[in-house]
């Protein structure tokens, strides 16, 4: 029970990494609140959720536009009056040349990703008292650059050094850190390859497993256990760090 009695944040909950997150932080004994834009998932998850016996919460919420993440700040300080854990996991992923990325393109992926989670920690860091955690799920592409993922690759890096910087302003009371993924085998890179022409999706899903060491995609789960641990007093020691799990992906 590493979250035994503590009230977590999770964005982007009705996805892959997301829910299971959610599902994973309230198996280890935390009070969650899960946030997403599309409620009909987010009420799903929380009618499966509190069919389990666990204590969750389905708040819609658009990461993007501060009003929303005010109101849920609202909520969690009316229903629980305090946080003590913040995981930042909604995201957005883009694949596009740099040269036919669009403002449009550039601008949706950035507000999503970068300034969602900036707003998230201004808005809901407050409610933190001395101990709380911050995970900010960032991307191997935020540290090292990938074809044709400008607007992806940039607004990740952001994520990196958001996560260090916020971790000097909030130190030494809130700890502050990001997960750095590889690729994960979950919908939203399936659907990314399914809009491409069949020999391209088999090629480029192909190319994303061959680049890792590991010579396959991560699971989920692989990434949660390390948000998990990040959530947990367990990395009590730990701050302003950007954790690499990646199959060994950037190590070349």
């Amino acid at each position: 029970m590493k979250l035994k009695d503590k009230i977590a944040v999770v964005s982007g909950a009705t996805g892959g990494m997301g829910a299971l997150a959610a599902r994973r932080f309230c198996e280890n004994g935390a009070t969650v609140i899960g946030v997403d834009l599309d409620a009909e998932p987010g009420e799903k998850l929380e009618a499966e959720l509190c069919g389990d016996g666990h204590d969750f919460t389905f708040v819609r919420v658009d990461v993007t536009r501060r009003e929303s993440i005010v109101g849920l700040a609202d909520h969690v300080r009316e229903s629980h009056g305090r946080l003590d854990v913040l995981y930042n996991n909604a995201g957005v992923v883009l694949g596009k040349h740099l040269l036919d990325t669009t403002e449009e393109d550039w601008d949706r992926v950035h507000d999503v990703v970068s300034k969602g989670t900036f707003l998230m920690m201004r808005e809901l860091v407050p409610l933190m008292s001395e101990g709380g955690s911050v995970v900010n799920i960032a991307s191997a592409g935020g540290l090292a650059g990938m074809d044709g993922m400008a607007a992806y690759c940039s607004a990740k890096a952001s994520v990196v050094l958001l996560t260090k910087t916020a971790a000097i302003d909030l130190a030494p009371r809130i700890r502050v850190n990001a997960i750095c993924p590889g690729a994960i085998d979950t919908q939203m890179p399936r659907n990314f390859v399914a809009t491409m022409p069949d020999d391209m999706a088999k090629a480029v899903w192909d190319a994303l497993a061959n680049g890792h060491l590991t010579g396959r995609f991560g699971r989920p789960e692989e990434v949660v256990s390390v948000g998990l641990f990040l959530a947990s007093d367990a990395s009590s020691f730990m701050t302003g760090a950007a954790v690499v799990v990646d199959g060994g992906w950037t190590a070349k």
